[in-house]
């Protein structure tokens, strides 16, 4: 980070830490203490200490974490949101997290996570950066038609959490 840290800074590049994937404490014998849970970030943020290192958030990867995690993903979006620090967002739901034995990648509408709180909660801190689907599962008529839903169904929520707000956010 020391030496990706002044270039990042100096060329105007943002870089979004993604949450490790799967998001275990160890994986091949091999700890891995920052990227898999909320306080893992706290410290690589404060290691990083630029304007230029964020967060790539994964809700996904997130939800998988569940407890592992230390927080729910609404706290953290509002932790490292209100700082600005989240970036982009990959937008996508999981059937359970992996202490409950598991999970599998499915439609933002039908995992055990509500997508409108996750959705509330970037809209209460203003969030701003990119927002993209990610890992779209297998769908009649195949990726375009999991592609086209899924973003839909994202639009929708922007719409539907816009609304509540009492419209759209001041560009």
């Amino acid at each position: 980070i020391r030496q990706v840290k002044p270039v990042a800074e100096e060329s105007n590049v943002y870089i979004g830490i993604h949450p490790d994937d799967p998001p275990v404490p160890v994986l091949g014998g091999v700890p891995r203490p920052l990227f898999s849970s909320f306080d893992g970030f706290v410290r690589a943020l404060e290691m990083a200490d630029s304007p230029n290192i964020g967060i790539c958030l994964c809700v996904g990867c997130w939800l998988e974490g569940g407890p592992w995690m230390g927080r729910d993903v609404v706290e953290f979006i509002r932790h490292f949101g209100a700082q600005k620090k989240i970036f982009k967002v990959h937008f996508r739901n999981v059937t359970k997290p992996i202490p409950e034995g598991g999970f599998t990648e499915t439609y933002l509408d039908d995992g055990y996570y509500d997508m409108h709180r996750v959705m509330r909660a970037l809209r209460e801190v203003d969030f701003d950066g990119g927002l993209m689907s990610d890992h779209v599962p297998q769908m009649v008529g195949g990726y375009y038609a999991a592609e086209a839903y899924h973003v839909g169904y994202i639009k929708a929520l922007v719409q539907a959490v816009n609304n509540e707000f009492g419209g759209a956010p001041r560009a």
